[in-house]
């Protein structure tokens, strides 16, 4: 994985049909009011060392300037490139400009073009951005990263239940769910840290732009066997 000079590596994108730009605006709104995602503060706490991580679909970029300030080299990909540009900023605030550039590799493209070499990463974090893989393209992308981790190597991140409410809200077969017994199927080539499946109510962005949404979500810190 390239790194070094903070630079912005370009491919042809566009929107995520998934995630239109509605949605990507109640959830920056949103993004802003919240701490780093638990899900992978927790995940870190069965990692020894500092490593080679990418984020997948990292949004303003939180998570991945808490990887830097722990000392990671990290890997931060997205399809929004306003999103790779706050990821940027948050480094800076975080490490420094040296050390961003030094640490730090963003990557414009889309999930379902996105590739590592084999057995190069320590970690992978997807913070809610894997259901917004078009249905016939997200097998491919998780043979991808099976095929990046190193054994031990964690996969951190959420994937989407049937129930969720963006799936009818959502061009069809722009995104993807499972049932519990697909996701435990997925995890079969991994040491299963935590799975939690969680169904409730709530909202996505702030007032006065908040929008009702049914949550059904699979929670997953994972080590690559």
């Amino acid at each position: 994985m390239p790194m070094g000079d903070g630079d912005t590596q370009h491919a042809r994108v566009d929107h995520v049909p998934g995630f239109p730009s509605e949605r990507l605006e109640r959830y920056l709104h949103r993004a802003l009011t919240l701490p780093i995602r638990d899900t992978l503060v927790r995940a870190l706490e069965h990692i020894p060392q500092a490593g080679v991580a990418s984020d997948l679909g990292c949004g303003p970029g939180k998570e991945v300037a808490e990887l830097l300030r722990r000392g990671w080299r990290v890997e931060a990909v997205d399809a929004y490139e306003r999103m790779l540009h706050a990821t940027q900023v948050a480094a800076i605030e975080a490490v420094g400009a040296k050390e961003t550039a030094a640490r730090l590799c963003c990557v414009h493209t889309h999930l379902a073009r996105w590739s590592a070499p084999a057995r190069s990463l320590d970690l992978i974090h997807a913070g809610f951005s894997l259901p917004f893989v078009a249905a016939v393209e997200f097998e491919q992308v998780w043979k991808n990263m099976c095929s990046a981790l190193k054994p031990g190597g964690l996969f951190v991140g959420q994937l989407f239940g049937h129930h969720d409410s963006f799936l009818p809200e959502s061009p069809v077969g722009s995104m993807n769910a499972h049932t519990h017994a697909e996701v435990v199927k997925l995890c079969g080539g991994f040491h299963v840290i935590f799975l939690t499946e969680e169904e409730r109510d709530g909202v996505v962005g702030v007032p006065p732009n908040e929008h009702p949404k049914h949550w059904h979500v699979f929670h997953i810190a994972a080590r690559r066997i």
